[in-house]
């Protein structure tokens, strides 16, 4: 009787060990990170090698880490259209399933202005985040006698536009700049691709006008603004999440106190910039408020929008990714978290139709 006791007392008690080893190996499998074990494809939507490209892998080098359960994270390059073949295949071709993100420049623009062959609404895209340019304009004040950017409606000489290309966001800008100020007949020369090449026909004449980011500038611009032929005119400035034109503080920190395109408005004409014109040229400053994004699928769960999100953040105060961006690019990063960025490119895509006919007119050969 004693021995059949003990048995009993000894499978019950194996019953509950069992029974306990049971549920924390259910909840360990419960907790498990979705991403653990599993690869994160990345679209980028430009060619490799580009300056997209290079920003978009410098910032997938360092996300897994950040990712809960540590992915694999793989690069693939999708270009073509003004990267609408790549923005595309994300919204419309792959699965929702957390697993393929794109990463891309110019897509709220690109969108505004109805590029052909846009199949995708950037405002069903869930925005894992994004990054900004600050960028200002500059003059040679020895060609034109321009000093400021109110002499641009007087110049001694034509105003000489130098561009990157056909309907790219910098040319864009430049031209609608032109066209909120009042700036008669200014000449636009263009295709020169990068601010490289544009440099060199600034410094040979070619051009008298144009405009570059924040790192250039310190870097190439400032050295002639010192030797007094060249002057900085205004700057671009952001937009933040609820449609707001902000002044960029970089430019002080560089000590350089210039104005934004709105203050050179009311400084010319008395009165706030109002119309279609302007509403063209704020769509344009939340282009550069979000020049790349990262985005994921809609109909994405929300819990994995969520880790992305965060993981997106993370990266951002990331010390190893700090310096290789700021060793890459010159300058630290501005990154967008993801619901702001979200924000920008619904701002972007309110803009009057008459605003958007403006940037459309402006873009075509």
């Amino acid at each position: 009787m004693t021995f059949i006791v003990n048995y009993q007392r000894s499978s019950r008690v194996f019953l509950v060990v069992a029974l306990i080893l049971s549920a924390l190996a259910k909840n360990n499998f419960a907790a498990e990170p979705f991403y653990q074990g599993k690869t994160l494809r990345v679209i980028v939507a430009s060619a490799a090698g580009g300056g997209s490209d290079i920003v978009g892998r410098l910032m997938m080098r360092h996300l897994p880490r950040h990712i809960p359960g540590n992915p694999t994270l793989i690069v693939e390059n999708m270009p073509g259209a003004g990267e609408i073949i790549g923005t595309n295949y994300v919204y419309g071709k792959a699965k929702p399933d957390g697993l393929t993100a794109l990463f891309a420049t110019g897509t709220p623009i690109n969108q505004l202005i109805e590029l052909p062959g846009i199949e995708f609404d950037v405002t069903k895209m869930p925005i894992v985040g994004g990054s900004s340019e600050s960028v200002a304009a500059f003059v040679r004040t020895d060609k034109t006698g321009v000093k400021s950017a109110r002499d641009l409606l007087n110049p001694k000489a034509p105003i000489v536009i130098g561009g990157s290309g056909y309907g790219s966001i910098k040319d864009v800008s430049m031209l609608a700049a032109m066209n909120l100020l009042g700036v008669k007949n200014p000449t636009y020369v263009t295709g020169y691709g990068g601010a490289g090449p544009i440099r060199l026909a600034f410094e040979r004449g070619e051009i008298n006008f144009t405009q570059e980011t924040a790192v250039g500038i310190s870097r190439s611009v400032l050295p002639w603004v010192r030797e007094g032929w060249t002057a900085i005119l205004y700057q671009v400035g952001f937009l933040d999440g609820k449609g707001n034109v902000a002044k960029d503080p970089a430019w002080k920190e560089l000590g350089i106190d210039t104005p934004s395109i709105a203050e050179v408005f009311r400084a010319v004409y008395g009165r706030e910039a109002a119309g279609p014109a302007w509403e063209a040229e704020k769509a344009l400053i939340g282009g550069y408020s979000l020049t790349r994004l990262m985005a994921v699928a809609p109909k994405t769960p929300a819990v994995l929008i969520t880790d992305l999100r965060q993981a997106f953040q993370a990266m951002g105060k990331d010390p190893a990714f700090l310096t290789e961006w700021t060793k890459s690019q010159g300058s630290p990063p501005r990154l967008v978290p993801g619901e702001e960025a979200g924000g920008i490119a619904a701002s972007i895509l309110k803009a009057p139709k008459e605003a958007a006919n403006i940037l459309k007119k402006l873009s075509a050969p």
